[in-house]
């Protein structure tokens, strides 16, 4: 009996530092989040930007909360603990993520792969593309848009190219330019 007893007083100091242990971890995750962070700047060592594309966008699908975007040179992660890294895009080719539309569209000159959403989600698109001064093909066959309705194109740098997206029946032209100072988002290609 006296054993029994001393159970019950035992448990009845750590069952309060246990519930505030848990209260604790679940109102702070600040740790957890810190080492989450931690892990996934891990897999971003020693990749090159075609990788660092594939993760992003593979990221948001997880909806794993670090923002994503990429410029002319790089593909940038921003976590939360206010940390940027950046993975350079290859000196020779940069890519250009385009969204075709019927009926609605967004504003966009940096595309930010965590949050870029457009109108033609999982849609087989017919792309050709060519350079506007030598006539030379870079593109042509049907592409499937990306859950978040885009299509990511890599591109030879410093060209300004011609570019033509069919859908569903309608078509759109357009020019794509890939300098240092270009747009990575292409929104307003609208098929009529």
């Amino acid at each position: 009996m006296k054993n029994l007893i001393v159970k019950i007083i035992a448990l009845s100091f750590i069952l309060p530092v246990l519930s505030l242990s848990v209260a604790y971890s679940n109102e702070n995750p600040t740790s957890i989040n810190k080492s989450n962070d931690k892990q996934l700047k891990e897999k971003l060592k020693g990749i090159d930007g075609k990788t660092a594309m594939a993760i992003a966008n593979k990221w948001h699908m997880d909806k794993i909360d670090v923002v994503t975007f990429v410029t002319p040179d790089k593909v940038n992660f921003k976590f939360k603990d206010g940390e940027t890294i950046s993975i350079p895009l290859p000196d020779d080719i940069m890519i250009v993520s385009i969204a075709p539309y019927i009926n609605k569209t967004h504003t966009c000159a940096t595309h930010y792969m965590s949050s870029c959403d457009a109108e033609l989600k999982n849609t087989n698109i017919k792309v050709v593309a060519v350079t506007a001064a030598s006539g030379k093909i870079l593109i042509n066959k049907t592409m499937k848009t990306a859950p978040t309705g885009f299509l990511d194109l890599w591109l030879p740098r410093n060209q300004t190219i011609d570019i033509t997206v069919s859908a569903k029946g309608k078509s759109a032209t357009g020019k794509i330019f890939t300098n240092r100072d270009s747009k990575t988002c292409e929104t307003t290609l609208k098929l009529k």
